[in-house]
């Protein structure tokens, strides 16, 4: 049965069955076939094109991006770095940041990570191609906080009002203002704490390169004393003042078993008048610059003298100097002397090496850390043998954790008492 709403109007009213013929169908003409198959076409185009054309991801420029990052480990900040970073070489550091820079390369991308220097701050850049799931490429430079280097600052360079020329070279003198060398040359430490101090000297260098420069080598809390008779002295020492070392001046006075042993043509001698040890103590004097005193070379009859050595001494105070007591024998009556006439001093406690061997050495360096803790501050002298620079080496970086401070020699004057 057809619907309703297609009966004519009139044959709707009179609401009677009535014998219609049947509709014949439709038939569509074949331009407007045409041009409905044209419009389904381009319907199904147009939904193609919108898909085709909507993006997977979102678009991105390519274009560089300079982005500060903070490394693996987060680099601090100068004023965050620990006393153990501090120390840090520049090597060191730089190696580091190049290493944390290559592994954020592999987590990023690929890339060679290259290291440019600035007065402000070292810029690290990964020159590779870093790529999305589209294929976009884009540097990234990377800038690294500033390293901070733990500079050795060299100590007080020559000072001309310092010095007296003479014939015999540039003499130490204690300046118009009252300075004195002993203490302008010196290191500036801090005040005495809690820990034990512990003063190391190593004496007899200027002769032999090989050993100066192991020698240099050491922590700069380690006082070096040198030859009068060495060939390069001014270069040795201001290598080893520059490397942040206080310096003496080895000063060789006659032994008991002089004139079998020898400490050189210049040697202090019991046997010769006030004036001739002063023309010779001036010579020694004059070999080099900057130093803080002097310590006796043997002279094991001279300190244990007291009429030749007393204007020596006196000498010594006269220019600013300090005076360190070697205590060649214990019979040496040099410390009481300067404490006497205000000359600033320092005494020995051991010698190192008497024995220079590893075993004996290391015994030696265990006595001097009880005696460092039972005293509060102590002196040991060494001589620049392989072995015992060796054992210095390894011996020193390990006084900190057990507690002992190495000081240079300057820090405990007149700190000892009476031996």
């Amino acid at each position: 049965m057809s619907d309703p709403s297609e009966q004519p109007s009139q044959e709707r009213a009179e609401g009677s069955a009535t014998f219609r013929r049947p509709k014949e169908p439709t038939i569509l003409s074949p331009a407007f076939a045409a041009v409905l198959f044209v419009l389904v076409l381009a319907g199904v185009l147009m939904w193609l094109a919108l898909s085709a054309e909507k993006p997977s991801t979102q678009p991105s420029d390519d274009l560089g991006v300079t982005i500060t990052v903070k490394f693996p480990g987060d680099v601090p900040d100068a004023t965050e770095q620990s006393p153990a970073n501090l120390e840090e070489t520049e090597d060191d550091q730089v190696e580091r940041k190049t290493r944390a820079t290559d592994e954020t390369a592999e987590k990023e991308g690929t890339g060679t990570a290259v290291l440019q220097k600035t007065e402000k701050s070292e810029e690290i850049i990964i020159e590779g191609e870093l790529s999305d799931s589209e294929g976009a490429k884009t540097n990234i430079a990377l800038v690294a906080p500033r390293a901070v280097i733990n500079e050795i600052i060299p100590l007080a360079l020559p000072d001309s009002t310092l010095l007296y020329e003479s014939n015999q070279g540039a003499l130490p003198i204690i300046g118009p203002d009252g300075r004195e060398p002993w203490m302008v040359y010196g290191r500036k430490v801090p005040p005495a704490g809690t820990k034990p101090r512990l003063a190391v000297i190593i004496s007899g260098l200027g002769l032999s390169a090989d050993a100066t420069k192991r020698a240099i080598e050491l922590p700069k809390e380690v006082t070096l004393s040198f030859s009068p008779y060495g060939p390069k002295l001014e270069i040795d020492v201001v290598s080893a003042r520059q490397a942040g070392h206080e310096v003496l001046l080895d000063l060789p006075m006659e032994p008991i078993s002089y004139p079998a042993d020898d400490p050189g043509p210049h040697t202090l001698l019991t046997s010769l008048n006030p004036s001739e040890n002063i023309a010779r103590l001036n010579w020694l004097l004059g070999r080099f610059k900057a130093y803080v005193g002097v310590i006796n070379h043997m002279g094991s009859r001279f300190t244990a003298s007291p009429d030749p050595l007393r204007p020596i001494l006196r000498e010594l105070k006269d220019r600013g100097l300090m005076f360190v007591d070697g205590r060649t024998t214990n019979k040496s009556v040099a410390s009481d002397m300067a404490r006497q006439i205000n000359l600033p001093n320092a005494s020995n406690d051991r010698f190192i090496d008497h024995d220079p061997t590893s075993r004996s050495i290391d015994q030696s360096l265990a006595a001097a850390e009880g005696q460092a803790r039972a005293r509060g501050v102590a002196l040991v002298v060494a001589r620049p043998f392989p072995v015992t620079l060796e054992r210095m080496a390894e011996w020193l970086p390990m006084l900190e954790t057990r507690g002992i401070e190495i000081v240079p020699i300057t820090a405990i004057v007149d700190e000892q008492g009476t031996r």
